[in-house]
This record gives C-alpha cells, structure tokens and sequence, in this order.
C-alpha cells in the first residue's frame, strides 16, 4: 500500500471521524451551557486544570556528563576503534547502497522515486558523512587528544531552554473562559451553532466517501 493509498484510507477518515467527535461533543458543551450554566460552568472549571511545562520538562534541564570514557586513559584505543568502525561503514555505505540506489533511480516511476530511493538517498549520504567525521574524530583522539579536547569542551557547552524561552510563556492565560463565565447562554449558542456547522461537515465528508 503506498503511502498517498494510505493518507487517502486511512489517515483522512480519522481525522475526519475525529473532527466529527469532537464536534458533537462541543455541541454537548454549548447545549449544556444553554440549559445548565451554573453546572456547566462547574464542569469547565474543574477540567482546566493547569501543568506547568517548567516542572514537567525540569530533569531534561538538568546537564548530565557522558564523558567518563572518553576522559580516561583509554582514549587512544577508543580512538582505533572509533576509526576502524566507521572506515568499516564508509566502505559499505559506499560500495554497497549505490547500485541500489541507481538502479531504483533508474527503473522505478517519479512518485516511487520519490517516497523510497530519495530518502534512502538522503539517509545513505547523512551517514557518509557522519562515518566521514567519527574517522577525522578518531584520528584526532589518537593522535591530537589536546586538540580533542579543546573541541569536545567547545561542543559540550550546555543551553538552557529556560533562559531562552522569555519570562512568562508559561503563565495560564484564560481570555475565552472569562468571557463564557460572563455570557454563558450567548457562548453556548455559538458553540452550539459552529459545532453543528462542523457535524454537518464532516458527516458529509464520510457519506461522500
């Protein structure tokens, strides 16, 4: 099944189905706001609850250090063995992806080319130049270890998301339940009528299909 076969069976219904679901369930919402709005209020009161991104992503923050085995007395022959593998998937990736690659290019229609031997293309090169670079890596471990490390301390600078991200982003901001709690009727009904105009929508969707 090819993956524009699969966007059109599979991914477009969902989504669909999805829009669908939570269209009514909208209108639900806006029904009960009209008939109901002390409790509906209620209901939306306990259902915005807050989670901080700061307290949730804080151990990501936190720099850890790997370099325990590179920083020991081991570096030259981790350095071999570092020129070894990688001179090792250098000569694979270069004598053995490219008749693929060519003959894919070659035999298979444009949209085929495009969704299989492209990426694999693009994967094959990224990888050339990754093995390229663990073998400079490696001779450099072996036989320039000051200028590796002055690169490794260069490279292991740590960057705080937090500083980057500007003061406030994660603050709760609830502009659209203020006005609710100061209309609930008249948002009910819009919700109401914009949640049909989906429904509608996407339940013509799926009977056309």
């Amino acid at each position: 099944m090819s993956a524009l076969r699969v966007i059109d069976q599979i991914v477009i219904p969902a989504l669909v189905v999805f829009l669908l679901i939570g269209s009514l369930a909208a209108a639900l919402l806006g029904v009960a706001l009209l008939l109901r709005s002390a409790a509906a209020l209620r209901f939306i009161a306990r259902m915005n609850r807050w989670v901080s991104t700061r307290r949730a992503l804080k151990p990501l923050e936190i720099p850890r250090s790997v370099e325990t085995l590179t920083a020991s007395r081991s570096r030259p022959w981790l350095g071999a063995l570092v020129v070894i593998g990688a001179a090792a998937a250098l000569y694979l990736l270069l004598t053995r992806m490219e008749t693929i690659g060519s003959r894919s290019a070659s035999a298979l229609e444009l949209k085929r080319w495009l969704s299989i031997t492209l990426p694999l293309l693009t994967l094959k090169w990224f990888l050339v130049a990754g093995s390229a670079f663990a073998i400079v890596a490696g001779v450099m471990m072996v036989a320039f270890p000051r200028a590796w490390r002055a690169l490794e301390e260069r490279m292991n600078r740590w960057y705080s998301t937090r500083r980057l991200v500007p003061a406030g982003s994660d603050d709760m901001r609830m502009p659209l339940e203020a006005l609710v709690e100061a209309h609930p009727r008249a948002a009910g009904a819009i919700i109401v009528v914009a949640s049909l105009i989906v429904a509608l929508s996407m339940a013509g969707l799926l009977a056309l299909r």
